[in-house]
């Protein structure tokens, strides 16, 4: 069951690494509803190519780890430090599910716009 479930995550992680090097290419297919917007429909966040860089990097990070997990990819690095990597990993997910309380998580105070209904429904599930 653990090799499903990571091998689910590690072609979520590629997924979404492939989808933000794809905005930092100019690419415009599903950025419109993955940045929050306030009530008037101004974004809240304008990240740049460089930070959208930054966060497929770190994507294909959390999917090299988790290959590493279960064995399907050597690392140079202890099981314990892998099994921590994996702790953590699941702290910012769940940081990012609770979210900032107000545009952004399950507990959001703004839930009228297209990244709010899709952050309550398929982002943070």
């Amino acid at each position: 069951m653990d090799f499903m479930l990571t091998l689910f995550n590690c072609n979520s992680f590629m997924f979404l690494a492939l989808l933000h090097l794809f905005w930092v290419v100019g690419g415009e297919w599903g950025f419109a509803g993955s940045v929050p917007t306030d009530i008037n429909g101004r974004r809240v966040l304008n990240p740049s190519r460089l930070i959208t860089f930054l966060v497929a990097l770190v994507l294909l990070f959390f999917m090299f780890i988790n290959l590493g997990y279960i064995k399907a990819l050597e690392l140079p690095y202890d099981i314990n430090y892998i099994r921590y990597s994996m702790l953590a990993i699941s702290a910012v997910f769940f940081l990012r599910f609770i979210g900032d309380l107000k545009y952004i998580g399950i507990f959001k105070k703004y839930r009228h716009s297209k990244f709010a209904f899709r952050d309550t429904y398929i982002y943070s599930l």
